[in-house]
């Protein structure tokens, strides 16, 4: 090749590469814009080079999102109160098993959290804003049989679930609403089998034990989510919006975050 051929190339490259950064192109087809590539470090135009290996969203404007953080006790949700006085905006002073507790009531916005994915990237749970989906958070542990069930019913892994006194027929739909990425499904660990702070290595063994492309596992080691929560029993589901405020809050139970998204979706039970 001529070196006025290879001048040539480069210029048409960097002419192409400046025109698909500028127009929202997504040259690779792995579904992050080339602009946010080369904001996050990973190239546009090869497929296998991907800000999350799990291919979740990403969310370019997420830092302009209010981001009210966790807080710290004793004005903070999770934190033991006398009255709600002592709690933080939009919370309230709740009884649960071991005494009072600050917990969030709907519309609070959830605090950013990230946390490592079954993959071992970082996720940023802000990632999924603004998106028009429903968003189910789940928290719990490693050891609840009937967190096993939940994970193995949604991953068909077995239908164990399905014969469980809690069960109801009605959530047979949410199933459907995951595979078709209708919903976004985020379940949250914090301890592991042996009631240890959860780690990757949780994650990925969950994950190996019940798969699913479209559910997003995170490591809390911290408990942040679930100090947040202040969930009674396990699993526990909650809902949240595009915006990232709370619209379901619950304290131990799948239903009432479920029957939140079929109402989100316009899909009633």
């Amino acid at each position: 090749m001529k070196l006025i051929d290879i001048f040539i190339f480069i210029i048409l490259s960097i002419t192409i590469n400046i025109f698909a950064l500028e127009n929202n192109l997504d040259s690779d087809k792995d579904g992050y814009l080339d602009s946010d590539e080369v904001k996050m470090g990973t190239n546009p135009f090869d497929d296998f080079s991907v800000i999350y290996q799990g291919f979740w969203p990403y969310n370019s404007s997420k830092d302009s999102i209010y981001n009210p953080g966790f807080g710290e006790c004793p004005n903070a949700n999770g934190c033991e109160c006398e009255n709600s006085s002592s709690c933080p905006e939009n919370s309230k002073c709740t009884q649960l098993n071991m005494g009072k507790f600050c917990t969030p009531l709907e519309g609070s916005r959830l605090p950013r959290f990230t946390g490592v994915d079954q993959f071992g990237d970082i996720f940023d749970l802000y990632d999924l804003a603004h998106n028009g989906k429903p968003i189910i958070i789940e928290i719990g542990t490693s050891w609840p049989q009937a967190c096993k069930d939940l994970s193995a019913w949604r991953s068909y892994v077995n239908e164990d679930a399905i014969t469980k006194k809690w069960w109801k027929n009605k959530f047979l739909g949410i199933r459907e609403l995951i595979d078709n990425q209708e919903v976004h499904w985020v379940h949250i660990i914090h301890l592991d089998s042996e009631k240890k702070p959860a780690s990757f290595d949780t994650i990925d063994e969950w994950y190996w034990n019940y798969p699913h492309e479209n559910i997003i596992l995170l490591a809390d080691p911290e408990a942040k989510m679930k100090k947040w929560i202040r969930p009674t029993g396990y699993p526990c589901l909650v809902l949240v919006d595009e915006n990232m405020n709370l619209k379901v809050h619950a304290l131990r139970g799948i239903e009432d975050a479920i029957d939140g998204a079929y109402k989100f979706l316009g899909k009633d039970k």
